[in-house]
């Protein structure tokens, strides 16, 4: 089960309810499903995860998402009490107001806590489709679950506004956390490094796959598995990636549009806009227009 969501700068996510709160000793939810997506912060304590055939022990710290149609049971541990931070939102919405989730919850048996999660995808500028991970090790989240919180408990004017602000600087930290994460892990791989570097270096050149694996040593079709496995993308596709950077600056100061392409090893202008929109959602031309200094 997967949604795309789009783009991450075209998002309206907008909060249906948030809580701070100190949850007792062996308090538990679930096993239950959700109308909406939930974020579940860990802020002291410790407690227990299940979904997807999975059980997580979760510390200060923790971040959990999930989503709609993925049973879950969140239990605090017997130790002592726990305090949380939770906030059910939906992904894109014109308006802010919120919509709680409580009435159409629903109640699910143990055996139910084995069906996958569903997975939700966003569309990140330059650097492609990201899948949302269940779980984070990210640390800074806590003032921002709070404010939100506060604005649900005083309800001031604009609160909804306010409150998908502190949502979307929350999402954004925890994509650019995964991302962060792929690219230390792409780097972690010593071999692969150098093919990463060589493209990075020399955006313009026509690499091929068997010439990227010379470079790091293995054969083709095993560098191109482990190519994805530490970028997530294949060859090609990550020099397209690169390239589209570096045309962002260029297109920042180059005099026309022609001219990028060239410098970046494309032969067809129509090729390079096509690949450009793939990446950022926008053609050269509305790119350029957006980002004239005034």
């Amino acid at each position: 089960m997967k949604t795309h969501l789009g783009s991450l700068g075209n998002l309206r996510p907008t909060v249906n309810f948030c809580n701070y709160f100190q949850a007792p000793a062996g308090t538990y939810w679930g096993p239950r499903t959700i109308p909406d997506c939930q974020l579940i912060l860990l802020v002291s304590g410790s407690a227990s995860f299940e979904f997807a055939g999975k059980s997580l022990n979760l510390l200060p710290g923790n971040c959990l998402f999930y989503g709609t149609d993925t049973p879950h049971r969140l239990a605090i541990s017997s130790d002592g009490p726990s305090t949380l931070g939770s906030i059910h939102f939906s992904w894109d919405s014109a308006s802010s107001e919120a919509i709680h989730p409580e009435p159409t919850i629903i109640l699910h048996t143990k055996e139910h806590l084995a069906r996958p999660a569903r997975t939700y995808t966003v569309h990140v500028e330059g650097h492609g489709d990201v899948d949302m991970w269940h779980y984070y090790e990210v640390t800074q989240l806590e003032s921002l679950f709070a404010r939100i919180a506060k604005e649900f408990v005083h309800r001031d004017p604009g609160y909804g506004a306010i409150a998908r602000g502190y949502l979307l600087q929350i999402l954004t930290t925890l994509l650019r956390y995964q991302i962060d994460k792929r690219f230390r892990a792409a780097n972690g791989h010593s071999k692969i490094a150098a093919s990463i570097e060589a493209i990075q270096q020399d955006t313009s050149r026509h690499w091929s796959t068997p010439e990227l694996a010379a470079i790091s040593g293995y054969h083709p079709t095993y560098f191109a598995e482990l190519f994805r496995e530490a970028t997530g993308y294949a060859p090609k596709h990550y020099l397209v990636m690169e390239r589209v950077k570096q045309a962002q600056l260029l297109l920042l100061h180059e005099p026309s549009i022609e001219a990028v392409a060239t410098k970046l090893g494309y032969s067809s202008i129509h090729y390079f806009c096509r690949n450009f929109k793939a990446v950022t959602g926008l053609t050269p031309t509305e790119f350029k227009q957006r980002n004239v200094a005034l």
